[in-house]
């Protein structure tokens, strides 16, 4: 089973973190696709790397995946490699591709609301919940990545058994 690494990537923490859940995943007998890997798109001393580069490129790696690690962020091309993940899974090879599953380690998640505060005096986190909505109606949503891993095995269990 190979799976995709989606999520913030640019900056030194987003870069280690991806490369931990990377190496987790490996060491667990998985095929990972990092997109800090590549080289064709992330080589920041290239000029030659256009958009249209980047987006066939993680097309053509997510084509080769069959799950979606959506790490849950802001980041916008995340939430576009999401959507074309559950899209393939749905309505074009559900044996092939299994859905996205995603991955929230955000601390602001623990904060219990105060009904008596509102907008930004209510520390609480929002999440898009159409984003939510459709990650738990895929593979799920995770808030650590022992959780994530036993899921990821789970389903990599289930599908070798068909």
């Amino acid at each position: 089973m190979k799976i995709y690494i989606g999520g913030p990537m640019f900056c030194k923490n987003d870069i280690n973190y991806n490369y931990f859940l990377r190496d987790l995943f490996l060491s667990e007998g998985f095929e990972v696709y990092c997109p800090n890997d590549n080289d064709l798109i992330n080589d920041k001393t290239r000029n030659d790397i256009t958009a249209e580069k980047i987006y066939n490129c993680d097309i053509e790696e997510l084509l080769k995946c069959n799950v979606f690690l959506c790490r849950i962020s802001l980041d916008n091309g995340t939430m576009w490699e999401s959507g074309f993940m559950d899209c393939l899974s749905k309505y074009v090879n559900s044996k092939k591709y299994y859905g996205c599953i995603g991955l929230i380690t955000d601390i602001r998640l623990k904060t219990i609301p105060d009904p008596n505060k509102r907008g930004i005096d209510n520390q609480t986190l929002y999440i898009d919940q159409f984003i939510i909505g459709g990650l738990k109606q895929s593979l799920g949503v995770y808030y650590d990545e022992n959780e994530l891993l036993l899921k990821l095995k789970l389903l990599k269990k289930e599908k070798e058994e068909v």
